[in-house]
């Protein structure tokens, strides 16, 4: 589950950096703002991470899924704790 929301939090990084590119004026841009690469190209990142940490974080439900059921015998055990969780 940890790359998974590593991978969100990148997403979060390249969304932020997306919307400072924005920022950029017509006459000239600080010197942070033009190593940021274009736009596309970080929406085309964005869009990679989201897809990586959908996955982790599906492939860390059914994995725990599968160790609930070997360490206690069921997948789910709509105990109050599980489902708040």
């Amino acid at each position: 589950c940890f790359f998974g929301y590593a991978a969100f939090g990148l997403s979060l990084g390249l969304s932020l950096m997306v919307l400072f590119k924005g920022l950029e004026s017509p006459g000239g841009s600080p010197a942070f703002l033009a190593r940021i690469p274009e736009a596309h190209i970080l929406d085309d990142l964005n869009y990679q991470m989201v897809v990586i940490g959908f996955l982790m974080l599906s492939l860390g439900i059914i994995t725990g899924s599968v160790w609930a059921h070997s360490a206690w015998g069921r997948y789910w055990g709509w105990d109050p704790k599980e489902i708040w969780s």
